[in-house]
């Protein structure tokens, strides 16, 4: 039995780090290497002092969002809870996102809630999970992720790095 909680959380943990990869995109998921095409974000020396205040929520919340991926534990409490958190995680951009972001946020939660879907068919097992589909929904997102990341960096400050 504890072998099979043991796969079980190592699943959701793989899960949830292909899933804030494809979805996130803002940081380092806690459960383990980025999944391919990933990035990391880190303050740029070139941030600008202060970013301007009609982007500062949007700012705040990626830097939230940030904290939340790189937390301990972060990704380690099951599929179900490190889903529902990827769910509010992507509905937050999406809600404060700059009005020329939105449609690029808007397409990166349908992936997100793509990739979801085909997760939680595997019930937390590794073996179960379709790479293929994430593979393609990480590909379709990622004219989105690059355009969110080039906005991002310019109003926040924040320096894409690649993964790996």
């Amino acid at each position: 039995m504890r072998a099979m909680v043991t796969a079980g959380t190592r699943g959701a943990r793989a899960a949830a780090g292909t899933l804030l990869g494809l979805a996130l995109v803002l940081g380092a998921c806690a459960s383990g290497p980025p999944a391919p095409g990933a990035s990391v974000a880190s303050p740029s020396a070139s941030a600008p002092a202060a970013p301007d205040p009609a982007t500062r929520t949007y700012c705040d919340t990626v830097t939230r969002v940030q904290a939340e991926q790189a937390a301990p534990g972060a990704g380690y409490n099951g599929l179900t809870a490190s889903s529902d958190a990827a769910r509010r995680q992507v509905a937050d951009l999406v809600a404060v996102a700059p009005p020329d972001l939105a449609g690029e946020w808007r397409t990166v939660q349908s992936l997100t809630d793509q990739a979801l879907v085909s997760l939680a068919g595997t019930g937390g097992d590794p073996a179960r999970i379709d790479t293929a589909t994430l593979e393609r929904l990480q590909r379709d997102a990622g004219p989105a992720v690059a355009r969110i990341q080039e906005v991002t960096q310019q109003r926040c400050g924040i320096t894409f790095r690649p993964g790996g």
